[in-house]
């Protein structure tokens, strides 16, 4: 089990829908580094997650369903940490099966099950965008290829390095995360109710 930052306890062998908690992801997934910690900045999951929702938008066009589908693609890892895709590869399938099953638990608890389905290419794809951009932006400069990044254009709209973004504490983070995923839960349930019949 592991205490959350709103105070729960919650069971990682048997993780309940009810115990998924939207203060809690903001919360953790603001404080998260991505890359280990290795970008020119203070670069986190919850910031991260922001952008891959803005590319599925931007350049795939997603409804809102999607775009909430995108921006909590790593909510489950408030739970399990953000571990590298270098470290995944060197890992068993104990680890590939634990953050599958939160990560559908996550889902559940969002009633994210079927967009996450219907929408997994794009928000794979927009998460490789947010990836190259990341790279271009934040990363040290490497001669070392990318073979995921071959062929992938970086967001050009968006300037990573921005004073604005910069300024922005890991709260700052964690309310503007918290304030999507709500805007965009809004615009789903909205969008449900005005296709119900009277």
């Amino acid at each position: 089990w592991l205490l959350t930052a709103t105070g729960q306890t919650v069971d990682l062998a048997w993780l309940d829908a009810e115990a998924i908690n939207l203060d809690d992801i903001a919360h953790h997934l603001a404080q998260l580094n991505r890359y280990t910690g290795a970008c020119r900045r203070p670069y986190s999951v919850a910031e991260h997650s922001i952008l891959v929702a803005d590319i599925a938008q931007r350049r795939y066009g997603l409804d809102v369903s999607g775009q909430l589908a995108a921006l909590l693609h790593d909510g489950h890892e408030a739970y399990v940490g953000d571990v590298s895709s270098p470290v995944k590869q060197l890992l068993d399938d104990t680890w590939l099966h634990l953050e599958a099953r939160i990560e559908r638990t996550v889902r559940i608890a969002f009633g994210l099950l079927v967009a996450c389905d219907m929408y997994r290419d794009i928000i794979k794809a927009s998460d490789i965008v947010a990836l190259a951009t990341e790279r271009m932006q934040l990363m040290p400069k490497s001669p070392t290829p990318w073979p995921i990044l071959q062929g992938v254009e970086p967001a050009d709209w968006v300037d990573l390095m921005d004073t604005g973004r910069q300024r922005m504490t890991w709260s700052d983070w964690a309310s503007a995360f918290r304030d999507r995923a709500d805007e965009l839960d809004y615009a789903r349930n909205q969008a449900l109710f005005a296709r119900e019949p009277a």
